[in-house]
């Protein structure tokens, strides 16, 4: 036994082979901790591709159907043009007549009765015009009243059934609502011209401090203005926001930019709408503004909040009215003029 190593050593290489054994299974374990979180990491980039193809292909349907309903918002549009063409021509049909009603009115009688009852005849012709046409009821109402005041200075005229007519007809007229259309249209533009400015749900623009942080001046370190870079581009990688509605709609900015301009189309098809006194196509196309500004548009933000307020305000107005006639009182003229020419 004396090639036997003195045990002071065998000690020393035992201790040494469990350092190495140990060591080695450190090792091992760590590996296949690495290995796994590798495998997740796998797995989980693997399910975020899969749902970021879904949500493209969503996106993709959505900006088919956004183009589908702009071809129809612009059909629509076509269509409610043609009748406003239709009823300016109607319009300078009625004004061909009122040239003509007054040449022939040049030829009637000098005498002042008579030439009277036929300028108040004139203006009742052309206020129930107005009515019938353009639904102007302030317009009609004002020549009634200048018809009336007419003849309320000719004192030997015996025109007390007329004006009796004249009073029932302003009645009728003056309980009428009134329709502001030159100020549904200026609201209706006004928003036309801030529908660009509109935030969305989610932003598409760099928030304030990032834009603010890449204006800084260059005058900054190399280094410095690298490392700041990186970190700013980093903290961009991720955007966390409280969104209140869990299906708050997420939209690329080509999308974006078709969103705004359905938005302005459908506002632009209500202002014809309103011209034409169509109330049902005017309800529908503000119907339609409104669920987009609250679904694609930041409902917090103070522009949004007026303009909700502004398509809320102006769903409540009237558009269109049923205007009575004002038969009575062309009745009654008409009966003064041929029983003055009876009278004869």
């Amino acid at each position: 036994m004396s090639d036997a190593l003195p045990s002071p050593v065998l000690a020393a290489r035992s201790r040494g082979d469990r350092a190495a054994r140990a060591i080695a299974v450190v090792g091992i374990v760590a590996a296949l901790t690495a290995a796994v979180f590798a495998w997740d990491a796998r797995q989980s980039l693997r399910t975020l591709e899969s749902r970021a193809g879904g949500r493209l292909a969503e996106l993709g349907e959505e900006s088919a159907q956004s183009k589908t309903a702009l071809a129809q918002a612009q059909v629509s549009l076509k269509e409610s043009q043609s009748r406003l063409a239709e009823l300016e021509a109607r319009v300078a049909e009625s004004q061909e007549s009122r040239v003509q009603l007054e040449e022939m009115y040049r030829d009637l009688s000098r005498n002042a009765d008579d030439r009277l009852l036929s300028e108040v005849e004139q203006m009742l012709v052309l206020a129930s015009q107005q009515l019938q046409l353009a639904g102007n009821v302030r317009g009609a109402l004002a020549a009634l009243q200048a018809a009336d005041q007419r003849l309320a200075k000719a004192e030997k005229l015996a025109v007390a059934p007329l004006r009796r007519a004249l009073a029932q007809d302003m009645d009728r007229l003056k309980a009428l609502p009134q329709v502001d259309t030159v100020g549904i249209a200026v609201k209706l533009d006004n928003l036309v011209a801030t529908a660009d400015q509109l935030p969305l749900v989610v932003a598409d623009s760099l928030p304030p401090t990032r834009l603010a942080s890449r204006a800084k001046p260059l005058e900054e370190p190399g280094f410095t203005r690298a490392a700041r870079d990186f970190w700013e581009e980093m903290k961009g990688l991720v955007r966390i926001r409280d969104l209140e509605n869990n299906d708050a709609a997420l939209l690329a900015p080509s999308h974006a930019y078709f969103l705004r301009e359905n938005l302005k189309l459908r506002l632009l098809a209500a202002r014809v709408a309103v011209l034409a006194r169509d109330e049902l196509s005017f309800r529908d196309d503000l119907r339609a503004v409104q669920g987009w500004l609250n679904r694609y548009f930041d409902a917090k933000a103070k522009p949004t909040q007026v303009a909700l307020a502004t398509v809320k305000l102006l769903s409540e107005s009237p558009v269109s009215i049923s205007v009575p006639d004002i038969n009575a009182s062309l009745a009654a003229v008409r009966t003064a003029r041929s029983a003055r020419e009876k009278a004869r």
